[in-house]
């Protein structure tokens, strides 16, 4: 009978034996000498790597424990929630598979696996926990596995009532939306801990006003100081770029401004979207300000040495260099120093800085010289064309670079086109390049049937030939430096991702010759010379003149007389007129450094924000939670529009990036950082596409209403499209990561 039972094929006991058999095999294959051997290798790697890069390994574990701690809180929230609604969890993992480390509590102890075997089947006992807690080795994310849920296809079916899917609807939805919930909360907990302690935040100080804008006509100024908007006391200058965003259109903001002495006025301005949109806040509301910064150049990049040998080169600064004057003027904030650049009616501007290089050594006054470049249009809120002219007299439009129509590369190629650059050398220059092509130093003379354009009749011109052949002419230096007339044909095209249609240069004002294309009539009790378009001036007052700064300064010395004007028309005939300057006002263009760079790279301005006591601390917390998911929420939204480019996006890798740099610099701005991070979290997983969180809940919301599980096949089909989008958004990040690393 005991025969008969052993060999009969209903017999479950052999089976049994066997299984257990093999489990206890693959629990052994588990553990091999080679696994502790891979393990002691990473541990001593990591031991070594501590002791030769201390500051490295520093920044690259707070990194490690920043990131996965802001991963760790969203997985969290998933799990305790699902604890509480009595699913059971299989798995509670930092990090993708594969496994690098697993920790399960046992009856008797815990088991640790390193390194296990993908499908590996573990043996479980009366009493041994049901989780087990994972490291992954891929450190882009985390999440818990529930039974009976699945991410990757439709749900697994069971009978067990501890199952995810057998659990009520509104269960479900309260484990899925735990995760960003978890994460907004320890973005407001962290915040509060940063503003108890106090953290340095750029501060909501104007440092530049756009003419004609809101701020402008309501009476902000450079070094204004906002302290309350719409009532609110506790304002960086975050909360004032989204306050436009935050009250409705039309709707007036109030400021409560503090000016020079500690005096309070409360002003209230009506945002609006500018008519050239530009920045980082492109496409939305603003009252047209900018943020203020210092005169020291950051000393941050003092261990950058390509920053520093770029800076040194381009512009003959230092980190750590402070500007003290302009033109030998005294400057103390920088909307001084702003002030004095724009008022340079020269090719170049003298900066007195102090300087302490190498970083250590005693501080010296030293003079720096960088050219100047006059704009073509002054910037204006609510008009592109604020043309540029010095008391009435407008110069020709000169070429200050020019650049070659862009191709429209794809992924690859552009990869591979970034690789090449790194090997290859800079083309020569070569004289014959520009024949029949524009070039640095030609002057506008004729652009199609106008003669002496301005920037918007260029424009308007460029925009009408669009893929058409444009006619020229320009004037061109020879060998010895005078000035021929060149006849050139272009092509217009259209500005990649833009409306914008160009011939490929950057204009500037030609100060450098004495023609005046023409003359504007101004108010003010100015008297306006007769001079035909394209006159050279020769002689103001008696005195010769060699540039239009020399125009430009003689004027300004000799405002509100009649001065006489000697010049040449553009047929070589001579003539004589005369002027009167007004006293005030009428110098309507604005000089820049021209220093090839986007900006000097000036230390931020910032204060120090703190709490008095743990209530504000708390409002605090609540109010930068709400400004980030704010701005992440209106990105999203230009987006969509395509006012932001997709190369501007950032993926996991740029993110471990950004967190490397900041851990290495600072510690608490490194914690302000994960709060950021956090505070996007929350915002990205609840968008309605499968897979993030925020697609499961519109899946359980549909089946709520329609009374049953959508169908399997619907669910596979929607859950791969979501997965396939996601992987490609992935891919583009990724992407855009590695070119931002590697090419900048």
């Amino acid at each position: 009978m005991t025969e008969e039972k052993n060999t009969t094929p209903h017999s479950t006991e052999p089976r049994q034996d066997a299984q257990k058999h093999n489990e206890q095999s693959e629990m052994k294959e588990s553990n091999p000498f080679i696994q502790l051997g891979i393990f002691a290798a990473v541990v001593v790697a990591l031991i070594v790597f501590a002791f030769v890069k201390p500051s490295a390994a520093r920044s690259v574990l707070l990194v490690a424990l920043g990131f996965g701690g802001v991963v760790m809180v969203h997985e969290l929230g998933h799990f305790l929630v699902a604890k509480l609604g009595g699913i059971k969890v299989e798995a509670f993992s930092i990090g993708f598979p594969p496994v690098f480390l697993g920790i399960r509590k046992l009856k008797k102890g815990f088991r640790v696996r390193f390194l296990p075997r993908i499908g590996q089947h573990q043996q479980l006992e009366e009493g041994d926990s049901e989780t087990e807690y994972q490291i992954g080795l891929v450190p882009l994310g985390g999440y818990v596995k529930m039974l009976g849920q699945s991410d990757s296809g439709p749900t697994e079916q069971t009978d067990d009532p501890r199952s995810f899917q057998n659990r009520p609807t509104w269960i479900r939805i309260a484990v899925v939306a735990a995760g960003v919930t978890f994460n907004a909360i320890a973005a407001i907990l962290l915040f509060m801990a940063l503003f108890s302690r106090g953290i340095d935040l750029i501060p909501a100080v104007v440092g530049e006003v756009i003419p004609n804008s809101p701020a402008y006509e309501a009476g902000l100024r450079p070094g204004d100081e906002i302290v309350e908007v719409n009532g609110e006391r506790f304002v960086d200058y975050e909360s004032l770029l989204l306050a436009p965003v935050l009250s409705g259109k039309g709707r007036p903001i109030s400021l409560v401004v503090r000016r020079e002495g500690g005096r309070e006025d409360t002003i209230r301005v009506v945002a609006e979207e500018p008519a050239v949109s530009a920045g980082e806040m492109a496409g939305m509301r603003t009252i047209g300000i900018s943020s203020a910064h210092t005169l020291m150049i950051s000393p941050k990049i003092a261990d950058k040495p390509k920053e520093v040998k770029m800076l040194y080169e381009l512009t003959g600064l230092r980190p750590g260099d402070e500007i003290k004057a302009v033109n030998n003027q005294t400057v103390r904030t920088p909307w001084e120093f702003n002030e004095r650049v724009r008022e340079t009616l020269a090719p170049t501007a003298a900066l007195t800085v102090s300087r302490s290089w190498p970083a250590d050594s005693p501080r010296t006054l030293e003079t720096v010289s960088l050219p100047v470049r006059i704009n073509p249009v002054v910037p204006n809120f609510r008009e592109e064309f604020d043309l540029a002219h010095i008391f009435g007299l407008r110069p020709c439009l000169r070429v200050a670079s020019v650049s070659e129509q862009p191709q429209v590369l794809g992924l690859f190629r552009r990869l591979i086109e970034g690789f090449k650059s790194l090997f290859r050398a800079d083309a020569p220059d070569d004289d014959n390049q520009t024949n029949g092509k524009l070039a640095a130093g030609d002057i506008l003379i004729r652009v199609a049937d106008i003669d002496y354009p301005d920037f918007q009749n260029i424009r308007e011109t460029t925009t009408a030939h669009k893929g058409k052949d444009l006619p020229l002419t320009v004037l061109r230096p020879d060998a010895q430096g005078r000035l021929q007339k060149v006849e050139l044909t272009v092509r217009p095209y259209e500005v990649p991702r833009s409306d914008r249609v160009t011939i490929g240069f950057i204009p500037e004002l030609a100060m450098e010759q004495p023609i005046v294309a023409h003359v504007i009539e101004e108010g003010s009790g100015s008297v306006q010379p007769q001079l035909p378009p394209g006159a050279k001036i020769v002689a103001v007052d008696g005195l010769p003149v060699e540039t239009f700064y020399d125009v430009a300064n003689l004027l300004k010395e000799r405002r509100g007389q009649r001065i006489p004007i000697d010049f040449i028309d553009a047929q070589g005939r001579a003539g004589g007129t005369g002027m009167v300057a007004p006293e005030r006002g009428a110098v309507h263009a604005q000089a820049q450094l021209d220093t090839k760079l986007a900006a000097l790279p000036f230390e931020d301005y910032r204060v120090t924000f703190k709490s008095d006591n743990a209530f504000q601390a708390v409002g605090m917390g609540v109010k930068k939670v709400r400004q980030f998911i704010v701005r992440t929420l209106m990105t999203l939204y230009r987006l969509i529009k395509q006012e932001v480019p997709t190369t501007s996006l950032m993926g996991p890798v740029g993110i471990i990036t950004v967190s490397y740099t900041i851990a290495d610099s600072s510690l608490i701005h490194y914690l302000y950082f994960l709060g950021l991070l956090s505070s996007i979290l929350a915002v990205m997983n609840l968008l309605p596409l499968p897979v993030l969180d925020g697609g499961v809940i519109v899946m359980l919301t549909i089946e709520k209403i329609i009374g049953r599980p959508i169908n399997e096949k619907v669910q596979a089909a929607i859950t791969y499209a979501g997965l396939a989008l996601i992987l490609a958004l992935m891919l583009l990040v990724t992407y855009n990561d590695i070119l931002r690393i590697l090419f900048g």
